[in-house]
């Protein structure tokens, strides 16, 4: 699979199942996976585990069992430390797309629901822990950026968006 053809097959799952989840920004997602997985060709992505996602009992559903691999960590200082962890497995990538959803879907990433600015999503789920990577914002702001990947995110109507500035402003006229 080329990098473009990565990039279309995960952008497709994200915006059929992020909805579902009430997850409003595509390309962080995709830059996520993009940067997890190494454009889909680690070790990790051949288990359609394209998030780093590891194993959490009763977490996610969709997974088809696991495997285990090893990785590191960032600590706080900038060390790292190597990690072997047991991680999701997956039988499809839309099954593993609809894992990084499941995954997220806790108290601890609520604050990402119905968030409209991308650089917003990844600075939050940064915040809550998701990543220990000290660069991991700047890493997915250049992934989106070099890939132009905001073209999938879903784009707001112009009409209803200065219908709501003048419903804010208190115009309430015919337009």
């Amino acid at each position: 699979m080329t990098k473009n053809e990565f990039v279309e097959a995960i952008a497709k799952a994200v915006q059929k199942i992020a909805p579902e989840f009430n997850i409003l920004v595509y390309s962080p997602i995709i830059a996520q996976a993009i940067l997890e997985s190494g454009w889909g060709t680690s070790n990790k992505a051949q288990y359609n585990n394209f998030f780093g996602l590891k194993y959490r009992e009763n977490r996610v559903t969709c997974h088809n069992g696991t495997f285990v691999d090893g990785s590191q960590e960032q600590n706080t200082d900038g060390s790292y430390v190597p990690i072997t962890n047991q991680w999701y497995s997956f039988a499809t990538l839309e099954d593993g797309v609809r894992g990084y959803f499941q995954f997220i879907n806790t108290s601890r990433y609520s604050n990402l629901k119905n968030v409209t600015d991308w650089e917003k999503y990844i600075e939050l789920i940064r915040e809550d822990g998701y990543a220990t990577s000290l660069s991991y914002v700047e890493n997915i702001k250049n992934v989106v950026k070099n890939n132009d990947l905001t073209k999938y995110d879903k784009k707001e109507d112009k009409q209803m968006a200065n219908f709501k500035v003048h419903l804010d402003a208190g115009h309430y006229g015919k337009y």
